[in-house]
């Protein structure tokens, strides 16, 4: 086979199945089935961060070898993990989230004041949001994502699973129990939540630190934005625990208002530009050039740009607290300087990309002009507009207190967190997701919706609540109106989360799981081929990865490659000491021979399971 740039995976495996092992090396692990995505080779090249060059050659040195039959392959624990946390996190806006959050809007509207919702209904709201709807698609993604960034495999899947779980766990029990915190037995349930959720942060952040560990590629300017926004997420955890306890047992009105009044801002600076924000940039610098284009970014301006960042959002959360609790007016000063901080290094990271979001520079390619029309793209460059206008009004805050007469208004600010929260992180979750959904299932995307009308009504109903919001200052009629936003957000989102979760389990469907029946071998030998080894003795895929063989736990390898494969021809391959492994091979299967022999079933899925 012709193997050219043009050449789409899915054409190339087909014909070549060979081939899929050197596309699992550089990142492709599962996405798109057996047979991989409908993208060219230039495509995953530039996704993946790969010389285009020296992947034509070794596909093209691969494609010569025999070509053998590959049978279909079921989901890797590893590769399907983002399923279970997307669909959790599309459960958790269409009702504790988004959903919620309209009702309680249509309240406000009927009842003409932002005091008329109880705190406690708004922070259970406000919860389910930032641990359900954000933080479940951002583990998720990272899961995914970022073994491949990498070029290596998810580290313990299945501890992985359980941060599902304890997750979930903490975000039902907190929910439900917040609103029901005069009752001793669910404060305490939400406080024993909070700890899960705690748990589950903590064991998310060793998991990818551990795959980032045991990944050969050097950290580039992008991973260490990754890594403060994983520290913000933990720092909230902690925050949120400290906020949930001072809340639910203040003695009094007055002291519940102060511990909102003091704390409640910061901890929302740290959910949202702190773990949010600085996850998005982040993901954006590898993202956003990989799949549509657009320049990269110098590691010496991000690398500048982040340790700005970083201090503004810390200092915009200290001395709003300093502020608070001393009155002192030097703090609310540092306090704007952290909020321009936060303005300027936005600006600075990103001034290279508005020519491509809004424009096509000369230079582009076609094939790149022609990615940037694909329905993510309108997500993605119109969710950073809404992000400037968000930290622009954050900075014109002050001055509309003063213009409105104002010690605070709610409205305004409360206006601007919409214009993030749901216009740049939402927009962002919305977009990437509808990009990296099909691509995973192996779905053509040009087969699918545009998405044009959940695009329409999620802009719509934000720009609507953002506007109407700030006219409450004004006007009493602006209240029944500001409801109707919340219905054409909640109505958009809907349709794309029909959209993501049909697509999802179509990918599901699609796959069949095969068994095959073979004799447990008595001795390895060196000709002996690698993938028949550990069909007939799965046990022995561990003995093959501590000496480095670690691309073996790709089931789809196992049935490629591998099956043609010598133990000698793997070592000079891997540069192993071929006499050391055949005999920590012998000796494990010496060990597994002292019981009865017998033939073994071998079935891929469980067999061949990563630890």
């Amino acid at each position: 086979m012709n193997v050219c740039e043009k050449t789409t995976i899915r054409d190339l495996v087909g014909a070549c199945p060979q081939t899929r092992i050197v596309f699992d090396r550089y990142g492709l692990r599962g996405c798109g089935g057996i047979q991989g995505p409908a993208e060219s080779i230039r495509y995953f090249a530039r996704a993946h961060g790969v010389d285009l060059d020296v992947l034509l050659r070794e596909l093209r040195e691969m494609s010569e070898s025999p070509a053998i039959t590959v049978s279909s392959e079921p989901d890797n624990l590893a590769d399907t993990i983002y399923r279970r946390f997307f669909k959790a996190g599309i459960v958790t806006t269409l009702t504790a989230g988004a959903v919620w959050g309209a009702l309680l809007l249509l309240t406000l509207g009927v009842r003409g004041k932002f005091t008329a919702i109880s705190i406690f209904d708004i922070n259970a709201h406000g919860h389910a949001q930032i641990f359900g709807w954000v933080g479940l698609f951002i583990m998720g993604f990272a899961y995914q994502a970022f073994p491949r960034f990498k070029h290596t495999s998810l580290w313990r899947p299945r501890w992985a699973v359980m941060t599902f779980y304890l997750m979930i766990s903490g975000l039902i029990a907190r929910v439900i129990a917040e609103p029901l915190h005069s009752f001793a037995f669910f404060r305490w349930l939400g406080l024993g939540a909070s700890l899960l959720e705690l748990v589950a942060i903590t064991l998310f952040i060793v998991i990818l630190s551990q795959t980032y560990r045991y990944s050969s590629k050097p950290l580039l300017q992008y991973d260490y934005y990754v890594r403060a926004a994983l520290f913000w997420f933990l720092a909230q955890a902690v925050l949120e625990i400290f906020h949930l306890h001072m809340t639910t047992t203040a003695i009094s009105r007055s002291a519940l208002l102060h511990q909102v009044a003091t704390w409640q801002a910061p901890l929302r600076d740290l959910q949202i530009h702190g773990f949010a924000m600085t996850m998005i940039l982040g993901v954006s610098q590898r993202f956003l050039p990989g799949m549509f284009g657009l320049p990269e970014i110098g590691q010496q301006r991000s690398t500048r740009v982040l340790k700005v960042l970083t201090a503004a959002v810390a200092g915009e959360a200290m001395f709003f607290v300093l502020f608070r609790e001393t009155g002192y007016p030097l703090f609310a000063g540092f306090m704007y300087l952290s909020m321009m901080g936060l303005a300027i290094s936005v600006t600075t990271l990103t001034r290279q990309w508005w020519p491509h979001f809004w424009g096509a520079p000369s230079g582009i390619s076609a094939d790149i002009l022609l990615d940037r029309t694909d329905r993510s793209f309108k997500f993605l460059r119109i969710a950073y507009a809404w992000l400037f206008l968000s930290l622009t009004m954050l900075l014109f805050v002050p001055i509309y207190n003063q213009m409105t007469h104002q010690a605070f208004s709610h409205a305004f600010y409360g206006a601007t967190r919409h214009a993030i929260t749901v216009g740049f992180i939402s927009l962002m979750i919305m977009g990437v997701s509808a990009k990296v959904v099909p691509v995973l299932n192996g779905i053509d995307v040009t087969s699918l919706s545009r998405l044009n009308l959940p695009f329409v009504l999620v802009n719509l109903g934000c720009g609507l609540r953002v506007s109407i919001q700030i006219l409450t200052d004004f006007t009493p009629w602006a209240f029944p109106v500001i409801g109707i936003s919340g219905i054409l957000e909640v109505t958009g989102i809907s349709l794309w989360a029909v959209e993501v979760w049909r697509v999802m389990r179509r990918g599901a469907r699609g796959v069949s799981f095969g068994a095959e029946t073979l004799p447990r071998p008595l001795h390895v030998g060196p000709e002996d081929k690698v993938g028949i080894i550990v069909a007939s003795a799965p046990e022995l895929l561990e003995v093959f990865v501590n000496f480095g063989f670690t691309a073996l736990r790709n089931p789809a390898l196992l049935k490629t490659v591998a099956q043609i494969t010598t133990v000698r021809r793997a070592c000079a391959l891997q540069h192993v000491d071929e006499t050391k492994l055949l005999e920590a091979l012998n000796r494990h299967l010496d060990i597994s021979l002292a019981e009865p022999d017998q033939p073994t079933l071998i079935s891929f899925p469980s067999a061949v399971q990563p630890r």
